[in-house]
């Protein structure tokens, strides 16, 4: 489903017309209705003004690729704590050298 789909269920569901769309937003009905039928690429002022009259809207939602692989977010959190356990391993194995070096050191003292 295209962000604008999302868009027109997302104001249904508030029981909210064109108009009125336009008038919390800020922006000419005929412009909210180019944005909902998906005739006209919304911007970043269109954006904002979204997320400041309906912070309940999930942006993020709204332009989520539903036939892509639903579990990419949880994929990459998978993958980034593996790479961050990889890297606190990593930094262990580290300081284990440098603490058995400056032991070796402080012995030669």
């Amino acid at each position: 489903m295209m962000y604008n789909e999302k868009l027109v269920r997302f104001f249904k569901s508030k029981g909210l017309k064109q108009k009125e769309v336009g008038e919390i937003l800020g922006f000419s009905p005929a412009m909210i209705g180019r944005y909902l039928h998906g005739t006209a690429g919304i911007g970043p002022e269109f954006l904002m003004s979204l997320n400041k009259n309906f912070p309940e809207l999930d942006l993020n939602d709204l332009f989520l690729d539903e036939s892509s692989n639903s579990n990419k977010a949880n994929n990459l959190r998978d993958n980034y704590e593996t790479s961050l356990l990889s890297d606190v391993n990593d930094i262990e194995v580290r300081l284990k050298k440098v603490k058995e070096k400056l032991l070796r050191q402080i012995k030669v003292e």
